[in-house]
């Protein structure tokens, strides 16, 4: 079920990416999740997919209501997908894109394996659909 960019897919299939820039995949329970993750740097700002190239080797699947992410030289990270943000504390400004969002921070540990693996500080967000 996990695919890489350089891999080409059915034309039926429809793929979606779960992580802004990160890996497609092809199962139809991801497309619930498509590009609810991104990755923002130390200044407030979130990241486009073409300024991290380590994200090419990044392997993402949606697994029993957990997104599994893998990456070389990195133990698995595995993040409880389906949690359900209703505290208005849970979300923090961040700029996209030129236009201020509300995300949500995934926290410490996923921002120190994103950090690690890239060599940049990063936190792992989620879009919340409202």
């Amino acid at each position: 079920m996990n695919t890489t960019s350089g891999l080409s897919l059915p034309q039926a299939e429809q793929t979606v990416c779960l992580l802004l820039g990160g890996p497609a995949l092809s199962d139809s329970k991801a497309l619930a999740c498509t590009g609810r993750w991104v990755l923002g740097n130390d200044q407030g700002q979130v990241l486009a997919a073409d300024a991290l190239p380590a994200l090419a080797e990044l392997s993402i699947e949606l697994r029993f209501g957990q997104l599994v992410l893998r990456a070389p030289g990195m133990l698995r990270l595995d993040i409880e997908a389906d949690v359900i943000e209703d505290d208005p504390d849970s979300f923090s400004a961040w700029q996209e894109d030129g236009q201020a969002v509300q995300l949500v921070d995934e926290g410490d540990l996923p921002a120190e394996w994103f950090s690690r693996y890239v060599g940049q500080a990063l936190r792992l967000l989620k879009r919340v659909p409202r």
